[in-house]
């Protein structure tokens, strides 16, 4: 190990930072492309600020008995996440929802996938943002 004094800062400045990946993962065998190949869903990996954005915005803080008590709208804050994260399908696509009839992200998701999909979907949220590489992934599965 490196003396202290010694060490350089220069891997830690924002210019030579890499960036994490995209994390592809199938969410459902069920949506296939014209060959029958299932279709990958991209997620994006995003700042810890702009998860506290979100947060904050689906919080909510009253007074009970005197102490300040935080409640956190999990669905809304899941919902607004992978709006963000998730590049394709783009959630947020009027004819993707209007084809499922609905008008927002949280509603398209509860009606598009199944409770074990939504996991898989929670799961590659929670990968892409912690910064596991799908192949990581692909090993943890095996």
């Amino acid at each position: 190990m490196a003396d202290i004094k010694t060490m350089s800062l220069n891997g830690f400045f924002k210019s030579n930072v890499k960036t994490l990946p995209d994390l592809r993962v199938v969410v459902s065998e069920r949506f296939t492309n014209e060959d029958g190949t299932p279709i990958e869903w991209v997620l994006h990996p995003i700042s810890t600020k702009r998860v506290e954005e979100i947060t904050k915005r689906n919080s909510r803080t009253t007074l009970k008995n005197g102490k300040k008590e935080t409640t956190v709208n999990e669905e809304n804050l899941n919902a607004e996440l992978l709006e963000e994260v998730v590049l394709f399908p783009r959630l947020n696509d009027a004819e993707l929802q209007d084809s499922y009839g609905v008008t927002s992200v949280n509603e398209l998701l509860s009606v598009m996938l199944y409770p074990g999909e939504t996991q898989v979907l929670t799961k590659a949220l929670q990968d892409v943002m912690s910064g596991v590489k799908a192949n990581d992934i692909d090993e943890l599965k095996n």
